[in-house]
């Protein structure tokens, strides 16, 4: 079943931006060659459980976007553009930027993850027990 708010442009509380804002300004700011799955970037807009939400924010750029939409991938590694008919522009785009899939169609994301340091996420506001809790449950 879908969140009657899914993808639309909530506030965040306490903040002028919408949540839509802040995801497409986390994803500007991974670099190239590097990917964050979805939940990354919605737990660094501090709500980790909305990485549906995320994808349907990128779904809305459309292919041609000048965001970097195709550096976000599923939690395992994998492409979830197939079923809306982007996967292989993302895979395409990927590459150029040296990435490298296997044979199940997958990057080694200890490879290609990537993290944004200590000064960025101070920069993001993002509060330290946020940051704290993000690293524990990613690894980082």
């Amino acid at each position: 079943m879908r969140s009657s708010t899914a993808g639309k442009a909530r506030k965040v509380k306490g903040e002028g931006e919408t949540f839509a804002t802040q995801v497409l300004e986390v994803v500007r700011k991974i670099p190239r060659g590097k990917v964050l799955t979805y939940g990354q970037v919605a737990a660094l807009v501090g709500s980790p459980r909305a990485a549906r939400i995320v994808g349907g924010v990128l779904f809305r750029l459309g292919k041609k976007s000048k965001v970097p939409w195709q550096r976000v991938l599923n939690a395992r590694g994998m492409l979830s553009t197939y079923r809306v008919g982007c996967g292989e522009e993302q895979k395409k785009r990927l590459q150029a930027e040296g990435l490298r899939f296997n044979r199940q169609e997958a990057i080694e994301l200890e490879r290609y993850q990537w993290w944004p340091t200590a000064r960025q996420l101070k920069a993001w506001r993002v509060d330290d027990d946020l940051a704290a809790s993000i690293h524990q449950r990613f690894g980082w």
